[in-house]
């Protein structure tokens, strides 16, 4: 899902990173990214072809760095719903302290709500991907129900990037017990049993629910 880069290409997107969260994007010149680098600007427009395309690469970088400490929280902790839970939390949390938002609102307040909206289809467009194979693969151990998984990753990937934009409103995500709690009540199930309806709901009565939790509760450790 995520390019791979080498050890140059790590240099010059360090370089990138740094330079937006000390001056915002629209100050980050080539050239300044260069001399702070150490490599010229030809050779960073051979691998990276503009500064536009230099920008979305370190954005997507760091979502890809921030996606993989999540699926190492959810690989390390035991039993479905607290893995659903410790990595939500996780990545709602960092929506609303990671230096991208809280440095880039700083230094370029002006900049900052177009930033995260026109290369906000990029940061979504990684999270729906993230998200669906993750319950794809919950799906295949038996932890999660069967259900399309990429309307649920939508939803989930939207409402991080809503509250990224607009931190305060109905739920106070400040809060950690009251984010645990719409986590448990509202995520959690989402995740496991996708959108069903009300026979959907019946259903999990049935004999096929009784089932499915025996094999969830066999596979409970697995990663979801």
């Amino acid at each position: 899902m995520f390019r791979s880069y080498d050890e140059v290409d790590e240099r010059i997107l360090d370089a990138t990173l740094n330079r937006i969260l000390q001056v915002g994007v629209r100050r980050s010149s080539l050239d300044d990214i260069a001399r702070r680098c150490g490599i010229n600007r030809v050779t960073i427009y051979r691998r990276f072809s503009s500064k536009d395309a230099l920008i979305e690469a370190a954005l997507s970088r760091e979502i890809g760095r921030i996606l993989a400490e999540a699926t190492t929280i959810a690989s390390t902790t035991e039993g479905t719903d607290a893995q659903i839970e410790e990595t939500v939390l996780f990545v709602l949390r960092l929506t609303r302290t990671h230096p991208l938002v809280t440095r880039l609102l700083a230094v370029a307040p002006e900049e900052a709500l177009g930033f995260y909206t026109v290369r906000g289809q990029e940061m979504v467009s990684q999270g729906i991907e993230y998200i669906a194979g993750v319950l794809t693969a919950g799906q295949e151990l038996g932890v999660l129900a069967r259900y399309d998984p990429r309307p649920i990753a939508e939803l989930v990937a939207r409402m991080a990037h809503s509250l990224m934009l607009t931190p305060t409103a109905g739920v106070d995500f400040d809060d950690e017990d009251t984010a645990r709690s719409f986590i448990r009540t509202v995520i959690v199930p989402l995740m496991k049993y996708g959108i069903r309806s009300g026979c959907d709901a019946e259903a999990d009565t049935s004999a096929e629910c009784a089932r499915s939790t025996t094999t969830k509760a066999d596979k409970e450790s697995e990663p979801w």
